[in-house]
């Protein structure tokens, strides 16, 4: 055996050392990336409690308002026509927010499985962002809030476009009725659309309280809001704008928010034009699919 001489000893040691600070180095690198895993994990966890308690309410709260208000006109008492009008009114309104929260569920839940695909066709893009705006007339006009739309006939710009329908008007259901939410009474609510060098360019701005840029970059997270607890005042459940974003990026396209603090806030996205040679005889009005054998170009 080869005796090592002092030297060698010491150069041998300091070798060991070395490679223990690095063996110690490197798992305090694993050590600090489970911890961050776990907070991650922990974070997820709590958000989804949060989630579904939340959603509990807000699939909850509208159907009871439904059933006990239509049991109020079925029960068969007399009511005059401003209160079965009003009662009516309620059981729309709870409806339709319901229906809003149960179409973001089904998106994200199909998202998550993967389960979703674009559905190409021909897009008359007057037609359903016209559509669209109808259904918000009704929310809208409780908070007396007026909708402006730019047509694009009315720009000389060509209606139709080629898209996913249902998935672009998800898209402006959940920005519309975000604006809309988030408005103040006697508000403006104002939808751009435009067409260039085949991108879709549309954009909702609201003049509502607007969002501070320190939260912009969490508000298109999963389960994330920023109205929260017991002091929350507003719909929703934390999913619109995430089943917003994926749904452009499916796409092919981006979506971006400007806004600062008291000063309302503006959503903007660009999706480009699909190619669909072999399904040129699919044509959308608004949202849903016609066939016909021809189709006229605008």
């Amino acid at each position: 055996m080869h005796k090592l001489t002092d030297s060698e000893l010491i150069d041998e040691l300091k070798k060991r050392f070395d490679e223990n600070e690095k063996a110690l180095n490197a798992l305090g690198v694993v050590n600090r990336k489970l911890e961050d895993v776990n907070k991650k994990l922990q974070e997820s966890e709590a958000l989804k409690s949060n989630f579904l308690s939340n959603i509990r309410n807000e699939i909850n709260n509208p159907l009871t308002s439904i059933l006990c208000t239509s049991k109020m006109l079925s029960a068969g008492e007399a009511l005059d026509g401003e209160t079965i009008a009003s009662l009516a009114d309620g059981i729309y309104t709870e409806a339709f927010n319901l229906d809003l929260q149960l179409k973001n569920i089904f998106a994200a839940a199909e998202l998550e499985a993967g389960e979703t695909f674009p559905n190409i066709s021909k897009v008359d893009i007057d037609m359903l962002i016209t559509g669209t705006v109808e259904l918000f007339v009704h929310k809208a006009a409780a908070k007396k809030i007026n909708v402006s739309f730019d047509s694009l006939y009315e720009a000389g710009s060509r209606s139709y476009f080629i898209t996913d329908p249902e998935k672009l008007q998800l898209i402006i259901i959940n920005l519309l009725s975000n604006a809309i939410e988030y408005s103040r009474e006697r508000g403006e609510v104002e939808l751009n659309v435009s067409v260039q060098e085949k991108n879709l360019i549309i954009s909702v701005k609201d003049y509502g309280p607007g969002i501070d840029k320190s939260n912009q970059g969490i508000i298109f997270d999963r389960f994330k809001q920023l109205d929260t607890g017991a002091s929350k005042s507003h719909l929703g459940h934390g999913l619109g704008l995430s089943v917003t974003k994926a749904l452009v990026e499916m796409l092919n396209g981006t979506i971006s928010v400007e806004s600062e603090k008291g000063r309302g806030a503006t959503f903007a996205f660009s999706i480009p034009e699909a190619d669909i040679e072999d399904q040129a005889d699919v044509f959308s009005g608004s949202g849903n699919e016609f066939i016909f054998e021809e189709i006229e170009e605008y």
